[in-house]
């Protein structure tokens, strides 16, 4: 195989892995992230009966308050969750599930159980365990590339 069908490969998984979306019917008005913001409240409310704050979400996900937020936001617009106040300290916004936000969080945890059960049934223990290191290696190379970030700004002059 040479470097370049590698390459092309290796696009062509991401591209899949990024195309993988398996709530799209259960929950098609949200993004990816959005569903894992619901999947992590769900978790936290049903295993350890925990209201998690904005600030553990965006710690958790490291992310910025603000992008929290908007994920927050739309849950919150979509009937999912809802804000309160922390009774405790009044700048703190608690976010919790509303019955709606909990039959889908259970409907999502249920399938990713079952599509973990899938890969188990499907895979050799050996095989799951040679492909995490592996797909852990390639992680940890992109992400020990430096990130350039590129700043372009037409000049209103022109």
């Amino acid at each position: 195989m040479t470097n370049k069908q590698i390459f092309d490969d290796i696009l062509k998984l991401f591209l899949r892995i990024e195309h993988l979306n398996v709530f799209r019917s259960i929950a098609p008005n949200l993004t990816i992230r959005e569903n894992n913001v619901l999947i992590l409240l769900y978790y936290y409310e049903s295993e350890f009966g925990k209201t998690l704050t904005i600030k553990d979400i965006s710690c958790f996900y490291e992310i910025k308050s603000s992008t929290a937020i908007q994920f927050v936001n739309s849950l919150e617009k979509h009937g999912y969750i809802v804000r309160m106040n922390d009774p405790k300290d009044k700048r703190v916004t608690l976010v919790t599930l509303t019955d709606y936000g909990k039959e889908v969080g259970k409907i999502i945890s249920k399938r990713n159980h079952e599509m973990v059960q899938k890969i188990l049934a499907t895979q050799e223990k050996e095989e799951l365990e040679h492909a995490f290191q592996v797909i852990h290696k390639m992680i940890n190379s992109i992400e020990s590339i430096p990130i350039e970030t590129l700043s372009y700004r037409k000049e209103e002059n022109e």
